[in-house]
């Protein structure tokens, strides 16, 4: 085994017997941490809080005063550092118990989309807790949830996180080579969950807006959706005053079908963004703030042209 493996090996270790020591400290305590520490990295994180204040006046600034803005900031820190620190107390988590730590609202809209046999898209993002959502969703319905994701840089926190999704049945879906796996899963009848609010390459997405500018948004969810009949089933989750977590499972969304392909990938993306910012203005404080999603990176000029962006949209 190389130094490097070896390193590697005795990080995923230490990530794993850490989180085991943490996971016998009670729930509600680790939450309460997050107060100080939530507020702490609003302190000190300087590049971070201006992302979160830069991105809340932007999308929310015609609806909250400066003060407003900077109160939602400092809330949605704790809630990320909550989130943060209840991944130990997902360890914990069983068909038992899940109640405690999750409330299910919709169910009929869930299985009204399970019934039509042709898999289930969850539309839903980085709202709430979303790793406990997909886990207490397992546990609750006894169906696997697979979960498209990217690969996290630091690979020892990538295999601790793949185990932790994994406890309910979850299984993850690498983003950057899905098309034939989610196919198979659609075909199958099965569910396939896809964050869709973060900001995606120009040769992955569509130009659409979002709180009232244009992102670039990933048109998969939108291409299986067409291409294979699944239902697209929104469903998002937000902290309630007691502790535990609501999700809430919307009817399937009704598709826009024209009958042009490239119109109806751009029409359908457009609409699953309006779908998401709903659930984000009812709870500002719960969604990623820190994620600069209305970045456009510089877009080749061929591409450009092939796209028909505006000139302002992605210029270097």
């Amino acid at each position: 085994m190389t130094l490097r493996k070896t390193g590697r090996q005795a990080s995923y270790r230490l990530i794993r017997c850490l989180l085991r020591m943490l996971s016998r400290i009670p729930r509600k305590l680790l939450g309460a941490a997050a107060f100080p520490i939530g507020r702490l990295w609003y302190a000190v994180d300087r590049r971070h809080r201006r992302i979160a204040l830069d991105n809340l006046t932007l999308a929310m600034g015609s609806q909250m005063s400066p003060k407003e803005i900077r109160s939602t900031a400092k809330a949605n820190f704790i809630q990320l550092a909550r989130t943060a620190l209840e991944i130990p107390a997902l360890l914990k988590l069983t068909p038992d118990n899940v109640d405690d730590y999750m409330i299910f609202s919709g169910q009929e809209h869930y299985d009204q989309a399970l019934s039509r046999g042709k898999g289930i898209l969850f539309l839903t993002g980085h709202l709430g807790n979303w790793e406990l959502m997909a886990l207490s969703f397992s546990f609750k319905f006894g169906t696997p949830f697979h979960v498209m994701a990217r690969v996290l840089d630091f690979e020892p926190m990538d295999r601790v996180m793949r185990e932790i999704r994994g406890l309910s049945g979850n299984t993850v879906v690498n983003k950057s080579n899905s098309a034939a796996v989610v196919s198979r899963l659609l075909n199958e009848n099965q569910v396939v969950g896809i964050l869709l609010d973060q900001n995606a390459s120009w040769y992955e997405g569509v130009y659409v807006p979002f709180f009232g500018r244009i992102v670039c948004t990933n048109k998969g969810m939108a291409m299986f959706a067409l291409r294979y009949g699944a239902a697209v089933l929104p469903a998002f989750n937000t902290r309630q005053p007691d502790g535990r977590y609501l999700t809430v499972f919307e009817p399937p969304v009704e598709l826009i079908r024209t009958g042009d392909v490239s119109r109806d990938i751009e029409e359908n993306t457009a609409l699953f963004n309006r779908i998401i910012e709903k659930h984000i203005r009812a709870a500002p404080d719960n969604w990623l703030w820190i994620h600069r999603r209305w970045r456009i990176k510089g877009i080749p000029e061929r591409a450009r042209r092939k796209l028909k962006l505006p000139p302002d949209i992605g210029a270097p």
